[in-house]
C-alpha cells in the first residue's frame, strides 16, 4: 500500500510510549523481545512508516534500555527522547513526547510500544476520521473493535499543552473523561488495537500466531 500525502493542513505526529518497566514480564524488556525475527517494539512502530508520510514527526520516549529501544527502530525515522522519570508512569512520558514535537502539529497520536501488528488502514482510518471532524483541533479519535477502545488514540492540536503537562501513571484517561463530548470512536477491523504484551503468556500467544501470520493481521 502507497503512503498518502499529509493532508493539507493536517500535519500529524506520532509519539510511541516505549519507556515503561515492563514489571508483569518478569525479568526481560518485553519490547526488546524478538517476535517473528525483529524486536516487539520495532513491530509496534512499524505501521506508522508505512501509514504516515516520510516527513511527518515521530518520536520515540525511551527509559528503560533507552538506547537498546532506540537502536530497535533504526532505519524507522523515529528520533528518540529520554524520559528519567519513566517510572514515575506513562503521564511524564506522555509529556516528555508531546514536547519533543515540532509546534506546527495538528494531530498527535500516542502510540504504545507493546502492541504490535497494528494494520496501516488503521492509522489510515484515524486520519479520515480527523479530517472529517467538524472541529479537528479539538477532536480526541480512538479506534474501537468490537466494542472495545483501544490505541493509539489521535489527539486534536488543542490537546498540546494539557498532553505535555501529564504527570502520573494514567496516560491522558483523565483528560479523555474531561472532554469526553469530544471523543470519537473509530470503528476498525484490527484486533491489534486492543492487544498488548503485558506479561510472557501474551509474548507466547503473540509468537504462535506471526509464525504462522506473519504481518500479524489476526492477532487476536
Amino acid at each position: 500500500m502507497s503512503t498518502p500525502p499529509q493532508d493539507p493542513g493536517r500535519r500529524l505526529a506520532v509519539v510511541l510510549l516505549a519507556a515503561g518497566l515492563g514489571r508483569r514480564m518478569g525479568g526481560p524488556n518485553k519490547l526488546l523481545c524478538d517476535l517473528e525475527g525483529m524486536p516487539v517494539v520495532r513491530r509496534a512502530a512499524l505501521p506508522f512508516r508505512a501509514a504516515l508520510p516520510a516527513d511527518a514527526p515521530r518520536v520515540v520516549v525511551t527509559g528503560r534500555d533507552a538506547a537498546k529501544v532506540t537502536a530497535a527502530l533504526d532505519g524507522l525515522g523515529f528520533s528518540g527522547v529520554y524520559n528519567p522519570d519513566f517510572s514515575d508512569g506513562m503521564g511524564r512520558s506522555i509529556a516528555a513526547g508531546v514536547a519533543a514535537l515540532p509546534a506546527d502539529v495538528d494531530g498527535i497520536l500516542i502510540a504504545l510500544g507493546d502492541m504490535p501488528g497494528l494494520q496501516a488502514d488503521t492509522v489510515h482510518a484515524m486520519r479520515a476520521a480527523l479530517s472529517a471532524d467538524l472541529d479537528p483541533a479539538s477532536a480526541i479519535l480512538r479506534p474501537m473493535h468490537d466494542g472495545h477502545a483501544g490505541h493509539p488514540v489521535l489527539w486534536g492540536a488543542d490537546y498540546r499543552s494539557a498532553l505535555a503537562a501529564l504527570t502520573g501513571d494514567r496516560g491522558g484517561r483523565d483528560l479523555i473523561l474531561q472532554h469526553a463530548g469530544r471523543l470519537r470512536q473509530v470503528v476498525v477491523d484490527d484486533p491489534a488495537v486492543i492487544r498488548d504484551i503485558d506479561q510472557p503468556s501474551d509474548l507466547a500467544a503473540a509468537r504462535a500466531l506471526f509464525t504462522t501470520d506473519p504481518a500479524g493481521k489476526q492477532w487476536s
